[in-house]
């Protein structure tokens, strides 16, 4: 099993080839908005690191939101193109609940992400839609919260539980919580 993780959801840089038992090759770093600068050259170092070609891959997988409207674009965009030209089946895998399945969580099962102006990307418990909360809720005290680097052993258990199953989308589609910053201020 060779599958391609990229996240780009958060100011984090997230890039792997994740294999049953390891993480091959792995890439975080901090893309301070650069996202779409950065992310198919570091797509290939982690490729070539793990001595993995595309025609090698057996599924990519991708953080589908919710985080930043644009870096969710840049990569699910990214990951779609990249399925175009190599066909292998997808994995969207959902921020809030690679949070809560996270180590750095414990046994929390509410996650939050901070979405900027005073606001938090809140799931409460898998299986209920994603909601926008204020940063003063306090139901958001006791959440589990963190950038994809905090969460990446989440995300990773949740892609080989995900293709050890056959779970496979037939689409990558977003996960927005809330409208563009652009759309926002054209009211």
């Amino acid at each position: 099993m060779n599958i391609l993780f990229a996240d780009t959801t958060t100011n984090d840089l997230v890039v792997a080839v994740i294999r049953e038992r390891d993480v091959v090759s792995v890439v975080v770093r901090d893309a301070d908005r650069r996202h779409s600068e950065l992310l198919c050259a570091e797509i290939d170092r982690v490729l070539t690191q793990a001595g993995v070609a595309f025609a090698d891959l057996d599924a990519y997988a991708c953080a589908i939101g919710p985080g930043s409207f644009t870096g969710i674009r840049i990569g699910v965009s990214t990951v779609k193109g990249y399925q175009t030209a190599i066909p292998r089946p997808y994995i969207a895998i959902n921020c809030l609940q690679a949070i809560a399945c996270s180590e750095q969580c414990g046994s929390r099962k509410s996650a939050v992400i901070d979405a900027g102006n005073g606001y938090y990307f809140a799931d409460y418990a898998h299986g209920v839609a994603p909601t926008l909360i204020g940063y003063d809720d306090e139901r958001a005290v006791a959440a589990g919260r963190g950038s994809a680097s905090r969460y990446f052993d989440g995300a990773v258990s949740l892609v080989r539980k995900r293709f050890a199953q056959g779970d496979f989308d037939s689409e990558l589609d977003p996960l927005y919580i809330r409208r563009s910053q652009a759309e926002e201020n054209r009211k």
